[in-house]
């Protein structure tokens, strides 16, 4: 395992506080989907222990970069998410910056980033987006105009349609099951 690597799983195992600075200059260094793995746990169980706290762009871009990283190229035997839960996460990251008063140039960001990963990417990869993110993106009629250019696309179009059919057979599905979990975790405390 590298120095970086290294250094971050250190910092997962301890309890001590860590220094934004240091994080950023991780988040900066990372070249490898195991590294951008680390660093997604890290500002999730560790988020509590960098002071300063991040930024919420630079979260964003962490997430975003080791999602797309992960539908990609489908990891298997790491410790990073294999390519249709990385699709699941993504769909659900963004609809709780769906949810958030200042995301939607991030959310318009997101939107870029996934169409030119389907664009350049192999049917593998495509099904994925669609079936994974897509779909359930679209269930949300609130989301749609983020996707909506892909209606006119010749080397989108189908997807589109097929996600949008979905999306108008099951409103709103996986956003209810994920605040029916919420609940169910909530009373188990």
């Amino acid at each position: 395992m590298d120095e970086l690597k290294v250094a971050i799983q250190a910092a997962l195992q301890s309890d001590d506080r860590i220094q934004r600075a240091q994080v950023r200059a991780w988040i900066h260094g990372a070249q490898d989907i195991e590294t951008f793995a680390l660093l997604y746990r890290l500002t999730d169980e560790g988020w509590n222990r960098i002071e300063p706290r991040l930024d919420q762009d630079e979260t964003r871009y962490l997430i975003c970069r080791y999602l797309l990283m992960c539908v990609r190229d489908n990891p298997q035997g790491l410790a990073a998410l294999p390519r249709y839960e990385a699709a699941g996460e993504l769909e659900a990251w963004f609809d709780h910056l769906s949810d958030m008063e200042d995301a939607q140039k991030t959310l318009q960001e997101v939107a870029v980033a996934v169409t030119n990963l389907f664009l350049t990417s192999d049917d593998d990869v495509r099904a994925a987006i669609e079936t994974g993110f897509l779909e359930h993106v679209l269930e949300q009629v609130r989301l749609r105009p983020l996707f909506a250019h892909w209606a006119e696309n010749e080397q989108l179009q189908d997807a589109w349609q097929h996600a949008l059919a979905w999306g108008e057979a099951h409103p709103n599905q996986m956003k209810a099951v994920r605040e029916r979990l919420r609940e169910l975790q909530s009373h188990e405390r």
